[in-house]
């Protein structure tokens, strides 16, 4: 009877030793990405006039506005401005900034200038740090290429440009 006691001790050890807890677990979910972008303010190169040479004139991501030629810079019309985008990221997502080297602008005499979106306040990637809800300002300025007075006469010039947020 004792060796029946001692043989049954020896299997319930040994059913105990074997017998682990088994923790299975599923892996979580990525977390959603939800990317939202709005415009909130449009790039407004102000009012200028355009010489024999022609040249460029230049609105950079902080507002300061500048020219190159044959330009004459007025103060006149609305508010200079660099584009003003309002990212909603999740925090820690990476965001590319892409767009097409240049742009045509088209003038209401049916003429051409050509803008390159060239200034970024984050640089053309970046890290959000704000909370989802908060969003991450990014402000985009650029410079126009003038041709001279009579391939750029005086008008108004737009146009529609598309930059893409890419989340990674």
């Amino acid at each position: 009877m004792k060796q029946l006691k001692n043989l049954l001790l020896i299997f319930v050890l040994l059913l105990i030793s074997f017998s682990g807890n088994v923790v299975k677990a599923q892996e979580l979910p990525p977390i959603p990405v939800d990317v939202q972008v709005s415009t909130e303010q449009f790039l407004n190169f102000g009012a200028f006039t355009v010489g024999d040479a022609g040249g460029t004139v230049n609105v950079d991501h902080t507002g300061t506005r500048t020219w190159t030629g044959d330009v004459t810079l007025l103060n006149l019309g609305g508010p200079v401005t660099p584009a003003l985008f309002d990212v909603y990221v999740n925090p820690g997502t990476l965001v590319t900034i892409s767009h097409p080297a240049s742009f045509e602008l088209l003038g209401d005499n049916g003429n051409k200038i050509y803008l390159e979106v060239n200034s970024y306040s984050t640089g053309q990637n970046f890290i959000s740090t704000s909370a989802a809800e908060v969003p991450n300002s990014i402000y985009i300025g650029g410079t126009l290429q003038l041709g001279n007075s009579q391939a750029n006469p005086p008008g108004k010039y737009s146009g529609t440009i598309t930059i893409t947020f890419n989340q990674q």
